[in-house]
């Protein structure tokens, strides 16, 4: 039996498994049966290949260097330049392209469904009146909101704060700190809600900590009663929106806060 013989023929045989699996990673067809048989040929392909240029080391050289001048071969050069080009180019992920290309041959999934998670804050909890709920969903690109809610009588007359956070956050200058989750947290001033700030006959903070930074449900209490409104003031960035709905027991038990630019909060509802 030849050495020479069994490594070249285990070379190819190995190429011939990595080939097959790759076209099916390529077209996304990644089930964990074609992922471990790409990786054990690919084993045994880098190992055999080893074997390989070992006992062809003399012929290898030859295609490098002119044997008479030991001037390097222009083979040489274009095969190291091409090399060299293609591994930055997809390390820097400008083939990106070309690798998902393959995505057009794969099934069609449908899209993950998002789920959602809610903080619950709780405030108002010794006042007797109505029960509320209002349940505040962010919209995706809304940083750090500040929000305050309160209640306003059928005359929009204000009847009482709902939730006013005593603490705002903001991204700290710090680009590590900001990746680690830490801001910048600072007491909340009355006017960064200017709505807020001129209705509001109480500007005291009811909730010790800042605005929930993702989606949160708060549950209170109020003493209007009969038809009165919910407010809702939302700060982003330097961006402000106001949302409101009509509140009346003989309409139902569950309410949409609305806006007109509607950009910061997805969704927002309010449940008796």
């Amino acid at each position: 039996m030849k050495k020479k013989n069994l490594i070249s023929l285990s070379v190819a045989f190995a190429f011939l498994a990595l080939s097959i699996t790759g076209i099916l990673m390529y077209v996304k067809q990644k089930a964990h049966a074609v992922e471990i048989t790409h990786t054990i040929f690919g084993l045994i392909f880098v190992s055999f290949a080893i074997f390989h240029i070992v006992n062809n080391w003399s012929s290898i050289t030859a295609y490098s260097k002119e044997r008479k001048s030991g001037k390097v071969q222009k083979e040489l050069i274009i095969v190291g330049i091409s090399f060299v080009v293609i591994l930055v180019a997809a390390a820097t992920e400008l083939l990106e392209p070309v690798a998902e290309a393959g995505r057009i041959f794969a099934e069609k999934r449908p899209p993950r469904t998002e789920q959602l998670t809610f903080n619950e804050v709780i405030t108002n909890k010794d006042a007797k009146g109505t029960p509320l709920n209002i349940m505040v969903q962010k919209a995706k690109d809304t940083e750090l909101p500040v929000v305050a809610i309160w209640v306003e009588d059928s005359a929009h007359n204000f009847v009482e704060n709902l939730f006013v956070p005593a603490k705002t956050a903001a991204m700290p200058a710090d680009e590590e700190e900001a990746r680690e989750g830490h801001f910048d947290i600072a007491d909340f001033k009355a006017e960064t809600l200017s709505t807020w700030s001129v209705k509001a006959k109480i500007k005291t903070p009811n909730f010790e900590q800042e605005t929930p930074h993702e989606n949160f449900i708060l549950k209170t209490n109020t003493l209007a009663k009969g038809q009165f409104f919910v407010i809702l003031e939302v700060k982003s960035k330097d961006k402000v929106e106001l949302y409101e709905c009509q509140v009346s027991k003989v309409n139902g038990d569950v309410f949409k806060l609305k806006s007109k630019d509607n950009t910061l909060i997805k969704s927002a509802l309010v449940e008796l």
